[in-house]
C-alpha cells in the first residue's frame, strides 16, 4: 500500500500571502542528530508506554539525546535487535492486532476504515525536534534491511522515512512499494503544491533485497512552490553494505516541495520547517506482518557527515 507523498494564508483575516523566501546563499544552520550508530549505547525507554501520543514511550535514548517514539495501530514500539556489536533498531506490526470495529474500504487493495470513515494505519517511529530548516541542504544518511518473512505491502505503500512540515501529509520520505513481489523495493518520493503535478508517483525505485543491509544518502533542500520561487533539490546516493561497488547516485532532482499554504496545515499546524521520522507507517493489514531495520542514521549539514560509508 503506498501512502500517499504529498502564500501563507492570515490566520486572522484569510488574505492569501506566501512564505518569506530566502537567497540560496543565506543558509540557515543545520542541527547534527544521530542514532542508532554501530558501537555506540543506546536504549528504548519506556517501551510499554509508546502510543499515538509521541514522546509518551518508546522513546530513543542516545549519546545524551532523546528522540521521541510514537505507535499506533498494530504497530508495536521500537525495539533494540542484534547482538551486542552489531545492534539495530527495529520497527515492526504485530499480527494478531485487530482494531475493533474495522471495515473494509477497499477489498482489492486490502484498504480498512473505522466507524468515522478515517483510514486506518499502523505506525513504528523515532522523530527528530522541530527543528530542520527549509531553503537549506539538509542531508540524512542511514542504513535500512528489510527481513525475509515480512508479508508484501498493500494500500498505498508503507513509509520507513518521511519528512513531516505539520499535520498534513509528509513532504518527502522513502516508502516500501506496494503489491505483490515489490516488498523488497524502496521508492523516494515528495509531495507539495505546484499545479499538475501528480505526487503519488515515485522519482525512483531501488531493490533492497532480503535481509541486506543497503546505505542510502538523501540530500533534501525544502522548497514550496509559489510564483517566481526557486526549486528546491532531492538528491539520492545508495551502496549495499559490504559490497565492492562503489557509491551509486540513483538521481537529482530540482522540484517544488512542502507547503506554502497555511490552511493545507490542520489545527493551525504550519512551519517553515520539517522533522525526520523514521521506522514503519502504513495501511493496517490484519493478520500481516511488516518489518524495518535501521542503523547508522544520521543528519547534518554535509554528505561527508552522514554517509555510512567512506567516513575516514
Amino acid at each position: 500500500m503506498a501512502l500517499a507523498v504529498a502564500a501563507t494564508l492570515s490566520a486572522s483575516v484569510g488574505i492569501a500571502a506566501v512564505t518569506n523566501t530566502q537567497p540560496a546563499s543565506a543558509a540557515a544552520t543545520v542541527p547534527s542528530y544521530s542514532m542508532g550508530i554501530e558501537g555506540e549505547t543506546f536504549t528504548i525507554e519506556n517501551a510499554a508506554a509508546c502510543s499515538a501520543t509521541i514522546g509518551d514511550g518508546g522513546n530513543l535514548l542516545e549519546g545524551g539525546r532523546w528522540f521521541p517514539g510514537k505507535c499506533q495501530g498494530a504497530g508495536q514500539a521500537p525495539q533494540i535487535t542484534g547482538t551486542s556489536d552489531a545492534r539495530a533498531l527495529t520497527f515492526r506490526t504485530d499480527k494478531d492486532f485487530r482494531y475493533e470495529g474495522a471495515i473494509v474500504e477497499d477489498p482489492a487493495k486490502n484498504t480498512w476504515k473505522d466507524a468515522a470513515g478515517n483510514t486506518l494505519r499502523d505506525r513504528s517511529e523515532l522523530a527528530t525536534p522541530w527543528d530542520l530548516p527549509f531553503h537549506t541542504d539538509v542531508w540524512v544518511g542511514f542504513d535500512v534491511r528489510i527481513p525475509a518473512g515480512v508479508d508484501e505491502v498493500t494500500g498505498s505503500g508503507a513509509y520507513v522515512l518521511q519528512l513531516w512540515q505539520c499535520t498534513a501529509n509528509p513532504i518527502g520520505g522513502v516508502r516500501i512499494q506496494s503489491g505483490a513481489g515489490n516488498g523488497h523495493n524502496v521508492q523516494f518520493v515528495r509531495r507539495g503544491e505546484e499545479p499538475g503535478t501528480d505526487y503519488n508517483t515515485s522519482m525512483a525505485t531501488k531493490s533492497v533485497g532480503t535481509d541486506e543491509w543497503h546505505s542510502f544518502v538523501i540530500k533534501y533542500r525544502v522548497e514550496p512552490y509559489h510564483d517566481g520561487a526557486p526549486k528546491g533539490s532531492i538528491a539520492v546516493y545508495h551502496k549495499r553494505v559490504g559490497a565492492t561497488t562503489v557509491e551509486e547516485k540513483l538521481f537529482e532532482q530540482d522540484e517544488y516541495f512542502g507547503y506554502a499554504t497555511r490552511s493545507r496545515c490542520a489545527d493551525d499546524s504550519f512551519k517553515n520547517e520539517f522533522r525526520i521520522k523514521f521506522g514503519m507507517y502504513k495501511d493496517y493489514q490484519p493478520g500481516a506482518t511488516f518489518r524495518s531495520d535501521f542503523r547508522n542514521v544520521r543528519i547534518g549539514a554535509t554528505k561527508a557527515a552522514v554517509q555510512p560509508y567512506n567516513r575516514g
